[in-house]
């Protein structure tokens, strides 16, 4: 076969590669869509159920407490010659009490069984959905890799090939532990905080006509639980990408974050930069620089009890270098050889290891007990390739 012929068949497989390429992002996006929830399902099922039966348990004492009420109400308009009018006005008043009470809590019990009765059907569809979108994944997988082999670029060595898949399952494994992440992060604040949020208006809504107190005290209540919630969900959008390196730059986002971090945690951060940070125009390579200071500042808060943090970033003329070094505990760095990328959940250490490798980087970190700790990062200013 001549080459214009090997030519238009690697167009050819090219092309079709091109088009399945397009397609894979949005079936995974459908997978773990349908995978993250299903997860959030099980939590919510499983939060619902202990909901239902703890007001269940409340309506019942609550049924108690009325008939108790009502006897006693019964005997004192029988015997009404013994009572004052006081007490008969204070009986019935703590009986109609009881009674809208427990009015109020049935409606939380119809509605939260509602709830788990819907999240139930839901969990159902999206068990099923699971099992056909993994299906489809893993065909188009598959297509995908027979035809990305040898066919795709013939003069391709096995060992680069090789190379670049194992990059990419590390990209998908690490995108998969940080949805898991937001997942959980959101179920267990935002979601958990706005069932609150529906529960604590449904009480107001009932209350609101008969105990103007209690309906003020309530939407005080409200008010915190939606601030508490506001606030969550801004933590978890800066975590996500902190906007500001994209509207401010690099070296702005840096010092309003070791700003609020020295604020916060009363840890003295010297922070200098040297050179011409603007040339850093590629946003992972900007990215990896600012999640390194943000991991390396947690760890030395949470584990070294230092009083005092170095980070100099350097702009040299072909490689970025960062270096950050606290006046810590320190540690032996020989208890990290036995750390596996999956102890280490893709944060941490490792995970900033490997974030720095795949843009091409070189991480290091030094330490000896009582002296400190030392983390020090080489990245070029540009990817080569442009896999991430």
């Amino acid at each position: 076969m001549d080459n214009i012929g090997i030519k238009k068949i690697n167009d050819i497989v090219k092309s079709t590669l091109n088009v399945i390429e397009e397609s894979k992002g949005a079936i995974f996006e459908i997978s773990e869509s349908a995978r993250k929830e299903v997860y959030n399902l099980k939590d919510e099922l499983q939060y619902l159920k202990a909901e239902a039966s703890s007001i269940m348990n409340e309506c019942q004492k609550l049924e108690l407490k009325v008939v108790k009420s009502r006897r006693r109400l019964a005997n004192i308009n029988r015997n009404f010659d013994k009572y004052s009018e006081e007490d008969m006005k204070q009986a019935y008043k703590e009986t109609n009490d009881l009674m809208v009470e427990l009015a109020v809590c049935r409606e939380r019990e119809k509605h939260i069984i509602l709830r788990r009765n819907d999240v139930e059907r839901r969990l159902k569809s999206a068990v099923e959905t699971v099992g056909k979108a993994e299906k489809l994944v893993a065909q188009v997988g598959t297509v995908l890799s027979y035809l990305s082999g040898d066919l795709q670029k013939l003069d391709e060595h096995f060992e680069n090939a090789e190379s670049k898949r194992l990059i990419a399952i590390r990209i998908i494994k690490a995108q998969e532990n940080e949805r898991r992440r937001i997942a959980r992060e959101i179920h267990d604040g935002p979601a958990q905080a706005m069932s609150n949020v529906v529960l604590k208006a449904e009480i107001c809504e009932k209350m609101a006509g008969i105990d103007m107190d209690k309906t003020i005290d309530e939407l005080r209540s409200l008010k915190d639980v939606v601030r508490s919630c506001l606030k969550d969900v801004r933590r978890i959008i800066y975590d996500l990408r902190p906007m500001s390196i994209d509207d401010l730059g690099l070296r702005t986002t840096l010092q309003k974050y070791i700003e609020s971090f020295q604020n916060e945690h009363s840890i003295r951060i010297d922070l200098k930069i040297k050179g011409n940070d603007s040339r850093i125009k590629d946003s992972n390579i900007a990215l990896a620089i600012f999640r390194v200071v943000q991991e390396a500042l947690n760890n030395t808060y949470k584990h070294a009890n230092a009083t005092f943090v170095s980070v100099q970033l350097e702009c040299a003329e072909k490689s970025i270098l960062l270096r950050i070094k606290d006046d810590g505990d320190g540690f032996d760095t020989s208890s990290l050889q036995g750390i596996s990328r999956d102890d280490d959940g893709g944060f941490g250490i490792i995970g900033m290891k490997e974030r720095i490798e795949l843009l091409e980087g070189s991480f290091s970190i030094s330490s000896e007990i009582n002296a400190g700790t030392t983390v020090k990062v080489k990245l070029p200013y540009e990817i080569q390739g442009g896999i991430i």
